[in-house]
């Protein structure tokens, strides 16, 4: 099924609909040749330590001031006008790269994955300590890195090495837990910045509610006052962190103590093993990927609603919902099926998106759930002034096509987790070669 063009107010050539096309393929030429050449950057680095390396065996040193190491990356670095600190850092993540994740670097080197999507396979995956486990990661997650945007990938690729690895998250917790911090650096023009380092959860609660409490005052806010959503955030941070509370005046101008009673919203998906004590396989924040089932029960003993998910065991699609408690069928179903904004690289949680007919209520689009999804504020707007379009296929997977033609298949993000998981268990892992 598809739908009539959209009436954008602005019209496009077929001229400039060519030409743009052709500009999308230069600019996917040139991101190829950037990732080249940070392969072919990363794989100097990596030989540059090596040559350190050799020259420490031989000299007998073995301090942890690794003078050949600061030797060679200080003539890097005053080559290049780069602090040698940044040149040690970044010669290590290469000799991680290159000795650690062959085949990631492999597909590096070909140009077919970014450094952004590197960087999330090795922030994810570090901590596989053996060769078969970082192989098996490996074989699961790169089919997904040529397909999904550098933060799709880094949610799945953490789930999978939570999959893979065999010591227990809250035990891996625990010792993250020694790094909790808050802590300030300068920034230039009389600016500054602040760092709070700590769980998952807390971080992501802290930042749902500053933000209801953002979007409160700024749809209520005076004539006058031009701050965006994101200064108002700061400022609202900034009242609660130095008065406890936003501000007397701030109260008083947006909604008296609506404000104080704004509460945080996280999603945290829950296996019924892990809730009840049976298991303890890790819970999923919306967002950001697994957390400890022992936080989760937490979580769940002070929660004011439940909502149960049931999910096809064989692709991990939800089925239906329900709950304890009234709400709206539909929308709770959509927020737990999309997770974020359908839009392809969108991170937006679902929870603040906008329900969006893919084919218009006013073109006899049913209100079902197979034709509504969520889409964020602004994607919602683009899809319907502009000649982007949108097509609903089973199992959630939508259709994304763009004004030029291109298609893009984009899956529920519980679906991508869970085929990557799923792999794990396959009876014949390794038969086969993988599909990228």
């Amino acid at each position: 099924m598809t739908t009539e063009p959209h009436s954008t107010g602005w019209t496009t050539t077929l001229g400039e609909l060519a030409r743009t096309s052709e500009l999308v393929d230069d600019f996917l030429a040139q991101e190829r040749a950037i990732a080249q050449a940070k392969a072919r950057q990363a794989r100097i680095l990596a030989e540059a330590r090596a040559i350190a390396e050799s020259q420490m065996r031989r000299a007998g040193t073995g301090s942890e001031f690794e003078h050949p190491v600061r030797s060679i990356a200080a003539e890097l670095g005053v080559a290049a006008r780069i602090s040698d600190r940044s040149i040690r850092l970044r010669m290590e993540w290469a000799v991680d790269l290159v000795d650690g994740f062959p085949a990631t670097f492999a597909l590096f080197e070909e140009g077919r994955i970014s450094e952004g999507h590197v960087r999330a396979i090795l922030d994810a995956g570090s901590r596989l300590e053996d060769d078969d486990s970082r192989a098996e990661f490996e074989q699961i997650i790169l089919p997904r890195a040529v397909k999904l945007t550098a933060g799709q990938l880094g949610s799945v690729a953490r789930k999978l090495a939570d999959d893979i690895e065999p010591l227990p998250l809250e035990e891996r917790h625990e010792e993250a837990m020694a790094d909790r911090s808050v802590r300030v650096a300068p920034l230039p023009d009389g600016m500054g910045e602040l760092t709070y380092v700590g769980p998952a959860v807390t971080v992501y609660a802290m930042h749902d509610r500053v933000t209801q409490m953002a979007r409160t005052i700024h749809r209520t806010k005076t004539e006058g006052d031009d701050r965006t959503l994101d200064q108002i955030r700061a400022d609202v941070f900034a009242e609660i962190a130095l008065a406890g509370l936003p501000t007397a005046e701030l109260i008083d101008q947006h909604g008296g103590d609506a404000l104080t009673q704004i509460k945080a919203t996280v999603q945290v998906t829950v296996p019924w093993q892990s809730l009840t004590g049976v298991g303890d396989e890790s819970a999923f924040l919306a967002g950001y990927g697994p957390i400890p089932a022992e936080a989760a029960r937490r979580l769940a003993g002070e929660a004011a609603k439940w909502t149960r998910l049931f999910t096809d065991p064989d692709t991990g699609c939800l089925k239906t919902v329900d709950t304890y408690t009234p709400t709206k069928a539909q929308r709770r179903f959509l927020i737990a099926r999309d997770e974020h904004c359908r839009f392809p690289g969108c991170r937006q949680p679902a929870v603040r998106c906008e329900d969006d007919h893919t084919i218009p209520y006013s073109h006899g689009g049913p209100t079902d759930v197979r034709n509504l999804a969520n889409l964020c504020r602004a994607h919602h707007v683009l899809k319907h002034n502009s000649n982007w379009d949108f097509r609903h296929g089973p199992g959630g997977v939508m259709e994304v096509i763009s004004p030029t033609g291109r298609i893009v298949k984009h899956k529920p993000t519980p679906v991508v987790r869970f085929e990557a998981s799923a792999e794990i268990a396959r009876a014949d892992f390794g038969a086969d070669p993988p599909p990228f």
